[in-house]
C-alpha cells in the first residue's frame, strides 16, 4: 500500500503537491463568472444532487477547457435529460447504469483522436463522469475500478444521497447503519440497514487514484477548488458530493445547510481531500473542515425520518456513535499537531442560534 502522511495545515487550498500552479480561488462568496445547470430540471425541492451538478459544471469551466460529460442512470439524469438544454454548453451522453466510468473512457479515447487527427487543440476537453452512489458504490464499482487501473485522464463524480433515491429507495453501499430504506424496512426481525457504508474516496485511492476528495455544495468554495484540482491533476481523479435528499431522507424540504451542518458537526461526515505519490509510495491527506463544536450522533439522526426506528434503540445510536468516532480517530496524530483537544459536545437545544428541525 502507501505510507500515510498528512498536510499539517488544516483547511482548504488552492495549492496541490501533484500540480506547479494552484488553481483558481472564487472565495468563500466569490462571483463564479461560468454557467452550471440552467432552467428547466426536474429536481425535488431541496435535492443536493442539482446545487452540486450546477456546482460541479461551474468549477470545471474555470479550468477553461470544455466539458464533455458521462452521466449514468440515476436521479441525476432522469431530472436533467428530459431536457438536456438545461446542461447549457456542455456535451452530454446518458448511458446505462453500470458503465458510467466506461463512457467516461470512450469519450476520453474519442477526444485523443481527434487530437491527432488535428481537429482539436491538446488540453481543450475536460471529460467528466458523474453517478449515484448506486451507480458507483455497486452496479458501476468494477467499470470505475477498471477506469482507474488504466490511469485514464478525467474526473469521475459521485453524487452521494446514500441509496438508490430513483427507483424506490433501496440501501446502497453508501446507505448509513440503520437507515430505513425498502430493502431494509424495520419489523419483528429487522433493523434498517445492518450495514455500516463503504467509502468510495478510499476504495479509489486504494485501487490508485492520484487524487480524492469528499466535499459538499454546502461549502462551495471547498468544492470548486477540489473539483479544479481533479480535472487538472494528470490521472483519474474522484471527487465524491454530499447530497441531501429529502424524499429519500423523509425530512423537510428547506433544511438542506441545517443537515449539513449537523452531519460536519458531529463529524459523520469528513471534507478532505487525499493526495497519491504513487511511485514515492505515500498519500498526503488533508482535513479541510474542523467544526467550531462537536455534537453527538443522535442530533443529526433526528433531522431524517429514515432514522427514527433508530432513534428507539440507544444501543444502534451507540454503534453509529463509535463508528463516527473511530472515522476521526484517524486524524488524531493531525489534531494533536495542531493543538486540537477533545472539544465539548453541545447539545442542540443548548445552543440559542440552533435552528429545531422537524421531520
Amino acid at each position: 500500500m502507501f505510507q500515510v502522511l498528512f498536510n499539517s495545515e488544516i483547511g482548504t487550498s488552492p495549492h496541490s503537491s501533484l500540480l506547479s500552479e494552484p488553481v483558481i480561488d472564487p472565495g468563500e462568496y466569490g462571483y463564479i463568472p461560468t454557467s452550471g445547470l440552467t432552467s428547466g430540471h426536474q429536481g425535488c425541492t431541496g435535492c443536493g444532487m442539482v446545487s452540486a451538478t450546477n456546482q460541479v459544471l461551474r468549477a470545471l469551466k474555470l479550468t477553461g477547457r470544455y466539458v464533455a460529460a458521462s452521466i449514468g442512470t440515476g436521479c441525476n439524469e432522469v431530472i436533467t435529460t428530459q431536457n438536456t438544454s438545461c446542461w447549457g454548453k456542455v456535451s452530454v451522453d446518458h448511458n446505462n447504469f453500470p458503465n458510467t466510468a466506461s463512457t467516461l473512457s470512450g469519450n476520453r479515447a474519442a477526444y485523443e483522436a481527434l487530437v491527432q487527427a488535428g481537429l482539436l487543440p491538446p488540453g481543450s476537453v475536460v471529460n467528466v463522469g458523474i453517478a449515484g452512489d448506486g451507480g458507483s458504490y455497486d452496479i458501476g464499482l468494477q467499470a470505475l475500478l477498471a477506469w482507474i487501473a488504466r490511469a485514464e485522464d478525467g474526473v469521475y463524480v459521485c453524487l452521494n444521497n446514500e441509496a438508490y433515491m430513483n427507483t424506490g429507495i433501496q440501501s446502497s453501499g453508501a446507505t448509513p447503519f440503520g437507515a430505513k430504506t425498502s430493502t431494509t424496512p424495520y419489523g419483528k426481525k429487522a433493523n434498517g440497514n445492518p450495514r455500516t457504508p463503504q467509502h468510495l474516496p478510499d476504495l479509489a485511492l486504494a485501487a490508485g487514484a492520484p487524487y480524492v476528495a469528499v466535499a459538499s455544495p454546502v461549502h462551495h468554495r471547498d468544492l470548486a477548488i477540489k473539483v479544479q484540482k481533479a480535472a487538472m491533476i494528470p490521472g483519474p481523479c474522484l471527487v465524491e458530493c454530499y447530497s441531501v435528499c429529502p424524499p429519500g431522507w423523509n425530512t423537510e424540504t428547506d433544511y438542506f445547510f441545517e443537515i449539513t451542518r449537523l452531519a460536519l458537526e458531529t463529524r459523520l461526515l469528513i471534507l478532505y481531500e487525499a493526495e497519491l505519490h504513487r511511485k514515492e509510495g505515500y498519500a498526503i491527506y488533508t482535513l479541510n473542515y474542523l467544526p467550531d463544536r462537536f455534537r453527538p450522533i443522535e442530533e443529526y439522526l433526528e433531522t431524517q425520518g429514515r432514522f427514527k426506528n433508530l432513534l428507539r434503540n440507544p444501543e444502534m445510536v451507540k454503534v453509529v456513535q463509535r463508528y463516527v468516532d473511530r472515522r476521526w480517530a484517524f486524524w488524531a496524530d493531525l489534531l494533536e499537531h495542531n493543538g486540537v483537544g477533545e472539544k465539548v459536545i453541545v447539545r442542540l437545544d443548548s445552543v440559542p442560534d440552533a435552528v429545531g428541525l422537524p421531520v
